[in-house]
């Protein structure tokens, strides 16, 4: 049971945090490059450029993964208030949802479930959030 959890709370930051980072590689690549749309300009894309990665937890527990979420949860709340357009909102309101369930989790088997019932929103999620953050970059 403990190490499928650990399988499943990897996978989810893993995907969470895979698309983050790679959307961050590519805005930061055209930083240089001036934005030639409005989207470039705004409150939300200057949000993206001042992310700085949580180090997810190296041990699998409530306490540090609760840890991480509530800090990468601060983020996420400014991209949501900040986010462009209703699609994006949308996205971002899932994602806050997820990491302000996984920073009040109280058990490794509740967040077991939570995480396996929600991996495809996880998924769409990183997704959209790339889309979003390269939209900022042209």
């Amino acid at each position: 049971m403990f190490t499928r959890t650990r399988r499943r709370v990897a996978s989810s930051k893993t995907a969470l945090v895979s698309g983050v980072v790679m959307a961050t590689l590519v805005v930061s690549l055209g930083v240089s490059v001036p934005s030639s749309s409005a989207l470039g300009t705004s409150a939300f894309c200057k949000t993206m450029f001042t992310y700085k990665p949580v180090t997810p937890p190296t041990k699998i527990s409530t306490k540090s993964y609760q840890k991480w979420a509530k800090a990468s949860l601060q983020f996420y709340e400014k991209l949501d208030s900040e986010a462009p357009n209703a699609k994006t909102k949308v996205i971002f309101d899932e994602i806050v949802t997820i990491l302000k369930y996984e920073a009040s989790s109280s058990s490794l088997k509740s967040l077991e479930a939570y995480i396996a019932a929600n991996h495809a929103h996880f998924a769409k999620s990183s997704i959209a959030l790339a889309k979003a953050i390269i939209a900022c970059a042209q």
